[in-house]
């Protein structure tokens, strides 16, 4: 299946996970989102597990932590 991350069109396996796109797309985002610098948003602006399911055709986008929120 197909899933838009940041602009740019990852094939997974279908049943993969939110954690699944983001490691396929980049280690350095995933990264990222693991130490929670970063975080994934849906289309719509909403935060997103990274265990939630996909179905295919799911936009996703990356996106930097308020500082407040960030771990040292």
């Amino acid at each position: 299946m197909k899933i838009k991350i940041d602009g740019k069109t990852v094939e997974i396996f279908a049943g993969a996970r939110i954690m699944d796109v983001v490691r396929r797309y980049s280690r350095a985002a995933w990264k990222q989102v693991r130490t929670n610098e970063k975080k994934v948003y849906d289309a719509y602006g909403h935060e997103v597990a990274l265990d939630g399911e996909l179905g295919g055709g799911e936009e996703l986008f990356i996106k930097a932590c308020p500082p407040e929120e960030t771990r040292p």
